[in-house]
């Protein structure tokens, strides 16, 4: 964006170009970081799911015993 503006380098066309180019990388980078984000997500919930359901299952369990001990 710099370049684009004219903030950094000499302000000439091919700058300008550059500042562009460099620009949509940004935004096309940026646009693919979401569903690749989402798609790690995922897996990691389908990888963990089973051992955090069983955890809250023990962890619930442990707190109706102490609940009927009183």
């Amino acid at each position: 964006m710099c370049l684009y503006m004219k903030v950094i380098g000499d302000g000439s066309a091919w700058m300008v170009a550059l500042g562009i180019v460099i620009g949509l990388l940004g935004f096309a980078g940026a646009a693919i970081n979401y569903p690749v984000y989402k798609k790690i997500l995922e897996k990691g919930k389908g990888k963990y799911a089973f051992e955090i359901i069983e955890l809250a299952k023990e962890i619930s369990g442990e707190a109706e015993d102490k609940t009927n001990a009183k």
